[in-house]
């Protein structure tokens, strides 16, 4: 077993300190491989970036040298029978919901980010010592030793997390045969028993179509913050999420902020904890995953997170639908989908997937996954299944034996409950091809008794010229407007207004040249806002929401 051994000395200086107990029982060539990424985040994060004063000792207390293998990975010789000690100093001093800190209040710590792996040891258990009086508060999804926390492999210790603080506050409740904990850090500014009471429900509804909860015990670990913030990270035995301020909490809004999150974190217990596309089953934290899966994993979460929402009734229906509306706004004013189906856009997320990346390049497999979803979901209900009915069905085939899925294997789940549906023309279009899922939502919601309008936008210049601005600057212009021709993104708009049948503009381009221009007002209009509305109760909607 190896064994971390994990202390604060000077918390004020947010370092870690840090030693990894190795035991050899033969001479051996020993690779250290701290990780490159975390689970939930497409993206390589480079974690060594925080890690200095690396050293090693052997079982005589004696330095010996170690290689530097990769800019995450080090190697040293393992010449005699022993227990060799790997000693670092980790830089804990990023709050998010899937990093490390440390402070005079807290520690925090998500594993995956300091810890090494042994190499070639994949079932080896792994154990993690931390104790500190300065916070008697500890929260630890790993589970109990005699002497610390337990982890029965690396994956394990890879999806845990750890909280000490001076002050923590613990609610719990139960569904079934498991215990639900709520574990806050900051500031409660909104009631205990109302909060329970909507987790317990959202709780129970997504466990009823699930079949079963996956865990017999499971943490959400808040961390509400004194300034801006919204984050959150999945796990297989809890979830981590940061939210701020917390004073703005006892604002119905913002609270339905934090409940949101949490619905789609408890969402991700099934979906990408355990139900998980074969390219990122086990993880390899070395390096990227590829996966075209996202709008599996991030859409599909996203739809059903704040459907479960409604369906536990914390959400009312228009509530609901404003969701939606949000999101179909978001996603109306990029044009993403005509260049990069889902498919590739997924595929893409370790490239530019959490930034915004340039213009019209990809599609955001969170906002458009979820609106795929949405349709999708609507199709299996006209044919007499659902979306839930396909992810349980997903979560016995894949998830409950932990096997990973293909694509296709996951799309055949759908083909197989609605033979009397189109689902190839579906994929072929909406998933691996490149038209508007706005288009079909605005004909489909219908069947729901909903109807999707649309309205001019209220800016003028982006309304009749296709030019978005924030703060005097362009943002995005429409590549169907003549503005396309003659403005850039970066201009700074001194003056516009609107004489006669032309639109005049003043702008100031980043090379200092002033320009005066003009364009005709055409019958075209770009950007429009969308409005979702209820128009009628159907059979098909009182399915949907049950």
């Amino acid at each position: 077993m190896f064994e971390f051994h994990i202390s604060t000395p000077n918390p004020c200086s947010q370092f870690l300190e840090i030693e990894l107990s190795i035991p050899i029982s033969y001479s051996t060539k020993i690779s250290l491989q701290l990780p490159a990424w975390r689970a939930g985040r497409y993206q390589l994060a480079n974690y060594a970036q925080n890690l200095r004063n690396l050293t090693i000792q052997n079982p005589q207390g004696e330095t010996i040298n170690s290689l530097k293998t990769s800019k995450d990975c080090w190697e040293f010789a393992a010449s005699t029978p022993g227990t060799y000690k790997v000693k670092y100093k980790y830089y804990a001093a990023k709050m998010d919901a899937g990093s490390c800190w440390v402070d005079d209040q807290q520690v925090y710590i998500n594993f995956v980010n300091c810890c090494f792996e042994v190499k070639g040891a994949l079932n080896l258990p792994y154990q993690v010592l931390f104790i500190d009086k300065n916070y008697p508060k500890t929260i630890c999804t790993l589970e109990k030793s005699d002497s610390g926390y337990l982890a029965n492999d690396f994956q394990s210790l890879a999806d845990s997390t750890l909280l000490a603080a001076k002050k923590l506050t613990n609610w719990k409740y139960g569904v079934n045969e498991t215990d639900f904990h709520i574990w806050i850090h900051g500031e409660v500014a909104f009631s205990k028993g109302d909060f329970l009471k909507v987790f317990q429900k959202f709780t129970e509804t997504q466990i009823r179509d699930f079949g079963e909860f996956p865990e017999k015990e499971y943490h959400f670990i808040f961390q509400l913050l004194p300034y801006k913030h919204y984050h959150g990270v999945e796990h297989r035995k809890g979830t981590v999420i940061t939210y701020g301020p917390a004073e703005k909490l006892s604002d119905k809004e913002a609270l339905a902020d934090l409940i949101g999150v949490s619905s789609h974190e408890l969402y991700h217990s099934w979906n990408v904890c355990r139900i998980r596309p074969i390219e990122i089953n086990p993880y390899d934290f070395s390096k990227e995953n590829y996966t075209d899966a996202g709008w599996i994993l991030e859409g599909i979460t996203t739809y059903m997170g704040d459907l479960y929402l409604l369906k536990s009734e914390y959400f009312t229906l228009e509530e609901y639908l404003l969701e939606i509306e949000k999101i179909i706004n978001r996603v109306s004013m990029n044009f993403g989908w005509k260049n990069s189906s889902i498919l590739e856009s997924s595929f893409d997320l370790w490239l530019d997937g959490y930034q915004e990346g340039i213009p019209d390049r990809k599609q955001n497999i969170y906002a458009n996954g979820c609106l795929i979803a949405l349709a999708l979901d609507i199709s299996l209900l006209n044919h007499g299944s659902s979306l839930s009915e396909i992810m349980k069905i997903a979560w016995l085939k894949f998830g409950l034996p932990q096997k990973g899925y293909r694509q296709y294997s996951f799309w055949k789940l759908v083909e197989r409950v609605s033979k009397n549906w189109d689902s190839k023309s579906f994929f072929s279009k909406y998933i691996s091809g490149n038209h508007s899922i706005i288009d079909l939502l605005k004909t489909m919601v219908s069947e729901l008794g909903f109807e999707l309008t649309e309205k001019e936008n209220d800016s003028e210049l982006t309304n009749l010229l296709g030019v978005v601005e924030s703060e005097k600057k362009i943002k995005k212009i429409h590549s169907e407007s003549p503005a396309y021709y003659q403005l850039m993104v970066g201009d700074q708009v001194l003056e516009h207004g609107v004489s006669g049948s032309k639109i005049n503009l003043s702008i100031k381009r980043i090379n200092g040249l002033e320009l005066k221009l003009s364009f005709p007002v055409q019958k075209e209009r770009f950007y429009p806002s969308y409005k979702l509305v209820v128009i009628q109760e159907t059979e098909l909607q009182k399915t949907w929401r049950a």
